[in-house]
């Protein structure tokens, strides 16, 4: 009996990987490269630096200034319903560490930094 219940977690479980991975392939590369520099600064960090970091990624994203893969993402998805995003850069190799670097650069004076009221939650800091 527990053989079987074994047996019916490894097939459930193959079953997700390749469902995970075929959503991996689909995925805009360039998001992939970002969501995994993310990742692994986050590992180190305080939630509220993550948070800032975070913040400064979703803005970036936004700002079509290395790529427009968020608007053609939901082009995509909600507006066409085709399902076939058309990545820029269209494949991990593709995708350059500056351009990674770009989405986690501090902005410039135009765009403010956010700022998380830490000092008063936590005056010790």
């Amino acid at each position: 009996m527990l053989f079987f219940q074994e047996k019916e977690a490894a097939e459930s479980l193959d079953e997700w990987c390749l469902t995970t991975l075929q959503k991996i392939r689909e995925a805009s590369p360039l998001s992939l490269k970002v969501i995994l520099r993310s990742i692994r600064e986050g590992r180190f960090e305080t939630l509220d630096q993550c948070l800032v970091r975070e913040y400064r990624v979703s803005v970036r994203a936004i700002s079509k200034n290395v790529s427009s893969d968020f608007v053609e993402g939901v082009r995509a998805r909600m507006v066409d319903k085709d399902f076939a995003p058309k990545w820029d850069p269209p494949s991990l190799k593709d995708v350059s560490e500056d351009m990674v670097d770009h989405y986690f650069s501090p902005f410039d004076e135009l765009e403010p930094e956010l700022v998380l009221p830490t000092a008063l939650r936590e005056p010790y800091m």
